[in-house]
């Protein structure tokens, strides 16, 4: 995947991407005012730019690009070789993903279709399938659960036609053309300060913030699910099948069962399946392979909290090695 893909992936799902901000314009007339703006921020370059335009290559950060990254049941590309199919959510499940596809909530029937496959996973162990396909992503998944990391106008923005700035396709407006990249973030800190479950912003032209909000505080492992959903995309593509999430469903260890994650916004995950056991860390960056007696180990660190407290399921000295081989790959459990 190129840079200018991996950017725009970035941006459609609000994840924090390996370059600077990502901006997407429904109108190439807006390409000059977007510059200006932001020239008068900072003078920074390290942005990139994606227009409407027939060539992909435009220039001086500059991308064209076909189609529409907003509307559903359509497709758009850039260049000649990558087209991105949009969907919205709730029909998903009956359509093939035969090719890179972002999945989209648009309404209300989308959202509550999204929380039943969500509660599913969570009660059965059982995930809407089409997700754990590799060329599929859900779009602005900070007004899901996840993390805000990559949410905000310091990362991403969007520019309506008629000049409205936000952070997505059905963001709520944070300014117009014109306004300081300043006053826009500041607006997105205000909207998700009075927010009980941010972002607040992301998919405000779709949903109630009051409906959103609340069912997503009802759920306080939504983040661990989206962490799942990437694990398992990620084990598909490497030919690794039939896969149990911890949390979902059931743990390895049954004196987890009953307990909830210490941290609200889950950083590693063990997944297992008949022949072998996994930990994926959050940022996607890392997956190791574990035995069984590893793994179950790990997942009384990750779900109890500490050594101490997962001392009373197992013996220290083996959870103190278990730490230890994490911590010396950079892993924190």
């Amino acid at each position: 995947m190129s840079g200018e893909m991996r950017d725009l992936m970035a941006w459609a799902t609000g994840s924090r991407g390996p370059g600077g901000r990502v901006i997407v314009l429904e109108d190439s007339r807006h390409v000059g005012e977007v510059r200006e703006m932001l020239d008068t921020a900072s003078g920074d370059r390290h942005h990139q730019i994606f227009v409407p335009g027939d060539r992909m290559d435009l220039g001086d950060n500059l991308v064209g690009y076909g189609g529409s990254f907003h509307e559903c049941d359509t497709e758009a590309s850039l260049g000649d070789d990558f087209y991105l199919q949009v969907q919205n959510y709730s029909i998903t499940q009956y359509v093939s993903v035969i090719g890179p596809t972002l999945v989209r909530i648009t309404d209300e029937a989308d959202f509550e279709v999204w929380l039943g496959d969500a509660d599913t996973a969570r009660e059965k162990g059982e995930f809407a399938e089409f997700l754990a396909n590799p060329a599929l992503l859900v779009a602005d998944l900070p007004g899901l659960g996840a993390p805000l990391d990559g949410a905000g106008p310091r990362h991403r923005l969007y520019v309506r036609a008629g000049g409205e700035l936000t952070v997505s396709p059905y963001g709520s407006a944070l300014g117009r053309l014109g306004d300081d990249l300043t006053d826009l973030e500041a607006a997105w800190q205000q909207a998700n300060a009075a927010s009980v479950h941010p972002c607040a912003v992301t998919l405000a032209a779709a949903l109630p913030e009051t409906v959103r909000a609340v069912e997503l505080a009802a759920r306080p492992w939504l983040g661990e699910y989206l962490l799942a959903v990437d694990a398992l995309r990620e084990l598909r593509s490497r030919g690794v099948l039939r896969v149990r999430a911890s949390g979902f469903g059931g743990r390895l260890r049954p004196e987890n069962d009953a307990v909830e994650p210490a941290r609200t916004q889950a950083r590693q995950l063990v997944l297992w399946t008949d022949e072998s056991a996994y930990l994926y860390t959050a940022d996607g960056s890392r997956l190791f392979e574990l035995n069984r007696a590893a793994a179950e180990l790990a997942e009384l660190l990750l779900c109890q909290g500490s050594v101490e407290a997962a001392a009373e399921y197992a013996p220290r000295a083996a959870l103190l090695k278990v730490q230890q081989f994490f911590e010396r790959a950079g892993v924190s459990l």
